[in-house]
């Protein structure tokens, strides 16, 4: 399949709704992946700044096993937010984690492109994720989850390890330009400006959906509010 759109070289694969879709290059995927890795590591410090986690000083003081040491309750709350933050992202954004849809990339079925299920995406996350426990602390998670490309080269899809064992394939894909599901149609917003299709995937699935209008809503109520009976009987 060699066109504008598709160039030769590019290998071309099936992705949502049966369109055609080029195979991701791995430098993005990879970035990707370090992004969403520093992404979780400050939620994380978010967390312990607010006293969320108020325990975990006092967890890491009391447990340290070697080789970990005193780092070693810190690195298993990673590995859960890092678990977290996958599978909500996965299986509930259309396959892109925040870092996969910033450099338009997509997680889909190998066999069919379809969406990914809770299975596929724990099987995804496994490997990668559970790497950043191996110690050395964070050298050996990234040298793991460097490891899990060594599958690249001798792959037509360019699929790692990580997809090998969920069944997976990320493509190339700009969510504001495609439409996931086959069934969003051009439309004007309440302002007669034409939507995006990101903005109508929201409405429709209710992700932020719900905020405008229940601006609206408010701010129709602040104008009544404002309308006192003394303003009309006044007019």
């Amino acid at each position: 399949m060699a066109n504008e759109e598709f160039p030769e070289h590019q290998t071309i694969v099936a992705g949502p709704d049966g369109k055609q879709f080029p195979v991701a290059a791995v430098w993005r995927r990879a970035l990707a992946r370090l992004i969403d890795a520093i992404t979780v590591f400050f939620i994380q410090w978010m967390l312990t700044v607010i006293q969320l986690l108020w325990f975990m000083d006092d967890v890491s003081t009391r447990w340290q096993p070697e080789p970990w040491g005193r780092a070693t309750s810190a690195m298993l709350a990673y590995v859960f937010f890092h678990f977290v933050y996958t599978m909500v992202f996965l299986r509930w954004n259309q396959g892109q984690t925040p870092a996969m849809d910033l450099l338009k990339l997509r997680a889909v079925r190998t066999d069919d492109g379809s969406h990914l299920g809770l299975g596929r995406c724990g099987a995804r996350w496994l490997v990668g994720g559970v790497s950043w426990i191996v110690p050395p602390v964070v050298l050996g998670g990234l040298i793991v989850n460097a490891a899990t490309y060594l599958t690249v080269p001798f792959d037509r899809r360019r699929r790692t390890v990580s997809d090998w064992l969920a069944g997976t394939t990320v493509i190339a894909y700009n969510r504001d330009q495609e439409d996931p599901d086959g069934q969003l149609e051009e439309v004007l917003d309440e302002f007669g400006r034409p939507m995006t299709v990101r903005e109508q995937i929201r409405r429709k699935y209710g992700l932020f959906g719900g905020l405008p209008g229940l601006g609206r809503r408010l701010g129709d109520r602040n104008r009544d509010d404002r309308r006192s009976p003394r303003d009309s009987q006044r007019h």
